[in-house]
């Protein structure tokens, strides 16, 4: 960012003397136009027809051409902007240090980022960003769960309109194919689909078919975060923008409670939704159940990143992350759904890795049918939502960890689990090697924030 700023100053003051000597000289050449002089002594002097040569122009420099009979040189054209070889860097989107050098001079190297050659596997030890930490989950009630739903029903999202017609058991004429292949798997997962019904009744959806006559699917892009202004959110000029993968990469019991969360008929499984300006991403992570005290489970990266799921991606924005962790005596049920709409989504073209989506409409579908199964009997769903700041990126894709934890106590005893979330990445023009950048994380910013307040993403 230094050096384009300064480029630019020195060329304007090399330039207002040129015109200040030109202006005071009594030998004043002729040749003088379109804001510049001839260089080589005038007009008069032989030149070869289509050589060119350069010359001085009243700010940075340009070009003149050999007069067709050779007899001199033409007038200076000093172009019009933004052109690379004009001894002027704008320092903008099209003329910089990456696509001008000529201008601009080279980037300085960024070594406050990891290459982007080899991003896809994390650092051994990300550094503690605890900003980011989120001390306590909270556990919404079934009443705050249809509160969630009812929202959403009220706002007539892509994701309602597309299961209320796939509950419709009537297909209609031309219909959208996500309708079509969730209503087969629906007709598949029976017990499952009773719950996602339940649920939306609670919610508010008393017929599924009059829904779907009121509003009719509309697949579409769901409302994005607003991104900030620049040609590199969350970069620098010198980096490029930055880009992340951020996963679950193990939960870890501190003290279990054998009759509540981790008796051994229980079970639990999260599901992880991010969005930002450049797409939304969720994840489904693997069922976890019969952990004793001081037991971790370690997720593989293919199960636990819900960002970045394919590879390092740039956000673009804020991130908004919601956790969703639903305990059940038989969770099976929802991911044994949910894999079945994974799968479904595959087939159709609208899925980006296993057990996770990346297109907004499908993972919306997945979220909703989740807490609409989440809102029956003893199922509890636990929720934190956090915002990944923009300008807290590109000190992430050095590595960083923060954790998300939920405990409790009741007359059986006390309980307490935590998260851990991982993030690593590059950024475009990154060069220094994974984990060891030339300064570490600065992590100074808003972090997250727990509870039922933030529970606008399933």
């Amino acid at each position: 960012m230094i050096n384009r700023y300064v480029a630019a100053a020195v060329v304007s003051f090399a330039g207002l003397v040129v015109l200040a000597t030109c202006a005071g000289s009594e030998n004043q050449v002729d040749g003088e136009g379109a804001g510049g002089t001839n260089a080589g002594g005038g007009t008069a002097e032989d030149c070869d027809p289509g050589d060119e040569q350069d010359c001085e122009c009243t700010l940075g420099c340009g070009t003149q051409a050999c007069l067709e009979d050779g007899s001199g040189w033409d007038e200076c054209d000093c172009g019009q902007g933004n052109i690379c070889g004009d001894c002027i860097c704008e320092g903008d989107s099209e003329e910089n240090c990456h696509s001008c050098i000529e201008d601009c001079g080279p980037c300085d190297p960024c070594d406050i980022a990891p290459s982007c050659s080899n991003a896809m596997i994390p650092p051994a030890d990300p550094s503690h960003v605890p900003e980011l930490d989120i001390a306590k989950m909270d556990l919404l009630s079934p009443e705050q769960i249809h509160q969630r739903l009812a929202e959403q029903l009220a706002q007539q999202t892509d994701a309602m309109r597309v299961i209320a017609a796939a509950l419709d058991s009537e297909p209609q004429r031309d219909e959208h194919q996500l309708v079509t292949m969730l209503r087969e798997v629906f007709a598949k997962h029976p017990e499952a689909t009773k719950k996602v019904r339940a649920g939306l009744a609670a919610a508010g959806m008393d017929s599924p078919a009059a829904y779907r006559q009121k509003y009719a699917v509309l697949p579409g892009e769901d409302g994005q975060v607003e991104a900030k202004d620049g040609e590199f959110p969350g970069g620098t000029m010198e980096c490029g923008s930055p880009r992340l993968r951020v996963g679950i990469h193990k939960v870890h019991v501190h003290n279990a409670q054998d009759t509540f969360i981790y008796g051994s008929d229980d079970e639990i499984y999260c599901l992880i939704q991010a969005e930002a300006q450049n797409g939304a991403e969720l994840r489904l992570t693997p069922l976890i159940s019969s952990l004793e005290e001081g037991d971790e489970h370690v997720l593989s990266l293919e199960s636990g990143v819900f960002w970045g799921q394919i590879e390092p991606t740039t956000p673009g924005s804020d991130i908004i992350v919601t956790y969703d962790c639903i305990e059940s005596d038989d969770s099976g049920q929802y991911t044994s759904l949910l894999d079945a709409i994974s799968d479904g989504a595959t087939d159709i073209g609208d899925n980006g890795a296993p057990s996770g989506w990346i297109f907004t409409t499908v993972g919306a579908v997945a979220g909703v049918v989740s807490a609409a199964m989440g809102g029956n009997g003893d199922d509890q769903i636990f929720n934190a939502q956090q915002h990944i700041p923009l300008d807290q990126q590109l000190a992430l894709t050095c590595g960083g960890r923060w954790s998300i934890r939920r405990g409790g106590s009741d007359t059986f005893g006390s309980w307490d689990w935590e998260l851990t979330v991982w993030a690593w990445g590059c950024a475009e023009f990154g060069v220094a090697e994974s984990g060891a950048c030339a300064e570490p994380p600065n992590t100074g910013g808003a972090g997250g924030t727990g509870g039922a307040g933030g529970a606008g993403g399933a």
